[in-house]
């Protein structure tokens, strides 16, 4: 018996950015794919973002299934280049920024409802429109990020000016929004698409992050809608993320 393993038999694996496995198994099974991962809601990635090799799966034998799952590997084999769960920030979050900022993201609903409940007679915390979600997020991203340039501008959809912001050694933009009402889908699709042509026109950005709040359940199906939304542009990936 040779020890010796067939690369055509080697699957591919899909990983969160915290490091979650969602599959070794990709090719086999794609169905088990996710955009995002079930455990923590980090995206997911199935290649190195350095030099674009696969990341190794299980070794898939017809008739035979694997046993449990393997361990993510910590840095590229090609490359060397560390994947995103490979260190831990002193919170024991995965270094990955765009990791961080997608949990902070998801997290935001429940900030707001703890701000609902204060001491004393103190009004609560009240988030009435986008311009609330502006001055909260303000106020937390610097848990995480040293850099934050509010930018002020008025997109063709708005008649007031909102304010976006850009995390510039990181190459990531942040656009906010609320949605407004039920069968909303087609009008926050076209908004994001007209916040993906600003950035392309603006440069200096890799990933537009486009954070909808719905403590309504105005989106009904927020997951599949995540994942049309998510997807490169032509000079940038743009990055849905749906919470309420």
């Amino acid at each position: 018996m040779t020890d010796i393993i067939d690369s055509r038999l080697q699957d591919g694996m899909q990983v969160c950015r915290n490091g979650h496995v969602i599959t070794d198994l990709l090719h086999t099974y794609p169905d088990r794919g996710l955009s995002h991962c079930d455990r923590c809601g980090a995206a997911t990635l199935d290649r190195c973002a350095t030099c674009g090799l696969e990341i190794p799966g299980a070794v898939h034998v017809p008739g035979l299934v694997p046993v449990g799952r393997a361990q993510p590997p910590e840095f590229c084999s090609a490359c060397g280049a560390p994947f995103p769960w490979s260190r831990k920030t002193e919170l024991g979050m995965a270094s990955d920024p765009l990791a961080n900022l997608e949990r902070l993201l998801r997290r935001l609903p429940r900030v707001i409802r703890q701000l609902r409940s204060r001491h004393g007679n103190r009004p609560p915390f009240q988030v009435a429109d986008e311009r609330d979600l502006e001055d909260l997020l303000r106020a937390l991203l610097p848990i995480y990020f040293d850099d934050i340039r509010p930018q002020s501008r008025t997109p063709g959809y708005a008649p007031v000016n909102r304010t976006d912001f850009q995390l510039k050694p990181e190459g990531i933009a942040l656009t906010i929004k609320r949605a407004p009402s039920r069968d909303c889908e087609k009008q926050l699709g076209e908004q994001l698409q007209e916040d993906v042509t600003h950035y392309e026109r603006e440069g200096g950005c890799k990933t537009l992050v486009g954070f909808i709040y719905d403590p309504e359940g105005f989106l009904r199906e927020p997951a599949p809608l995540e994942l049309m939304w998510s997807k490169p542009q032509d000079r940038l990936e743009l990055r849905c993320v749906i919470a309420g």
